[in-house]
């Protein structure tokens, strides 16, 4: 029996990690607009998908915003090659850089963004480490992710920045700065350290993941 249960949690439990994530992203971009989406529909439709099928007018309207999303990603990256239509990109640029606190996280989401998908081969971390976390007689798995701020250099030299993710959410993390001399580099790669963290230590890093 207790062989049973753990192979069927074993099989259940990376589909159910992987709809978990698949929900999660697709709420964080659909839920801006679901909500004006449903109103159309239930506006111009009929009403009584919103009182008797709340759910399935939820799903339908998630799966509009998603297909007008990628629609609109395919425009913008059609347009932003063209020099006609450069203009008005960087007019974009122009506008919300002038909002104030829009303009910060606007900057940060772009210089995150071009660093993601940039064409030039730069990673945006450089290397896995480890570091003296959270104190000095354990060590912990983290991203060096490069120089710290000027102004703390030139208070304190020798610093790098180190990115400490979280089991088994790797989303959120610790951002602290090291001295070089504690730090300690490995041969790990990024998609290892991830796959490490999110099963608790069980996977090891440099195993031949088992596919069907």
């Amino acid at each position: 029996m207790k062989k049973t249960f753990i192979a069927g949690l074993a099989t259940l439990l990376p589909i159910t990690i992987t709809i978990a994530l698949v929900v999660f992203f697709v709420d964080l971009l659909t839920a801006p607009f679901t909500g004006i989406v449903e109103d159309i529909i239930t506006e111009h439709g009929t009403t009584e998908l919103a009182e008797k099928h709340k759910y399935i007018l939820l799903i339908v309207s998630r799966i509009i915003v998603l297909v007008f999303f990628c629609i609109l990603v395919l425009i913008l990256g059609f347009l932003g090659r063209k020099i006609a239509f450069s203009w008005l990109i960087n007019l974009s640029h122009r506008i919300f850089y002038k909002i104030p606190i829009i303009k910060t996280i606007y900057k940060i989401s772009r210089e995150i963004s071009t660093s993601l998908f940039s064409n030039k081969g730069e990673k945006l971390f450089k290397g896995t480490v480890t570091v003296p976390f959270p104190h000095d007689k354990v060590r912990a798995l983290g991203l060096l992710s490069g120089s710290p701020p000027q102004e703390i250099q030139d208070k304190k030299k020798s610093l790098q920045s180190v990115f400490i993710p979280t089991a088994p959410h790797p989303i959120s993390g610790f951002l602290v700065m090291y001295q070089e001399e504690d730090i300690q580099t490995t041969t790990i790669e990024t998609e290892d350290l991830f796959k490490f963290l999110l099963s608790c230590g069980i996977y090891q890093p440099g195993e031949k993941p088992n596919e069907p």
